[in-house]
């Protein structure tokens, strides 16, 4: 089978990508500050010049993978409300999730968390960062809000409050599901997102 040949933008594209996932492999491995970009080029098969021409710096090559990986769980908890037909389901489905990725999501959030310490020291970072969770937020809150909708649901919590609430309790326990493992309560994350949500009667 012959092979079509890639145009230019194709190309450029599927370079892009590949050194993104070189770098993801990096970044794991050595955290972001022992990854380099003679690394991530090297591993990837590519020269130095070719991950410049795609990324002005290591900071802006990190930013693009933290994108890909905000958006990528965004839409999983996207597809989690689309099947859902109360928010009370959505709760109890949102916690089975969330037990089911933190062991997996755990090199990743140690990054983020790494990234976090210096993001706070570069303005530039954290804007771009708090753009991304902005969005992810945005996001979430348009779905809640059809949710809601679907039974009349009186929650205390706006749809975009209820969205804020479920990244803060998902990162803020994963951490310390990191540090003290199996003490941390099995399903607090979803005892929690019922009692906050629970309608003010």
């Amino acid at each position: 089978m012959v092979r079509l040949r890639l145009t230019q933008e194709e190309r450029k594209k599927e370079t892009r990508q590949l050194l993104l996932e070189s770098a993801v492999e990096i970044f794991a491995r050595f955290g972001f500050h022992g990854a380099s970009v003679d690394k991530i080029a090297e591993h990837a098969g590519f020269s130095k010049g070719a991950v410049y021409a795609h990324f002005r710096s290591k900071e802006e090559l990190f930013l693009a993978i933290l994108e890909q990986q905000m958006q990528l769980h965004v839409d999983n908890i996207l597809q989690v409300i689309d099947g859902q037909h109360s928010l009370s389901h959505f709760i109890e489905t949102m916690d089975e999730y969330f037990l089911s990725v933190r062991q997996k999501n755990r090199t990743w959030s140690m990054l983020n968390m790494e990234f976090f310490l210096y993001a706070m020291r570069e303005e530039s970072v954290r804007r771009k960062w708090s753009d991304m969770i902005t969005e992810a937020v945005q996001q979430i809150s348009k779905a809640i809000e059809k949710l809601k909708s679907k039974e009349n649901n009186d929650s205390a919590l706006s749809a975009d409050e209820i969205a804020w609430t479920i990244l803060s309790l998902e990162n803020g326990l994963a951490i310390f599901y990191y540090i003290s493992e199996d003490r941390v309560p099995l399903h607090l994350y979803g005892k929690a997102l019922q009692n906050l949500l629970r309608s003010p009667h």
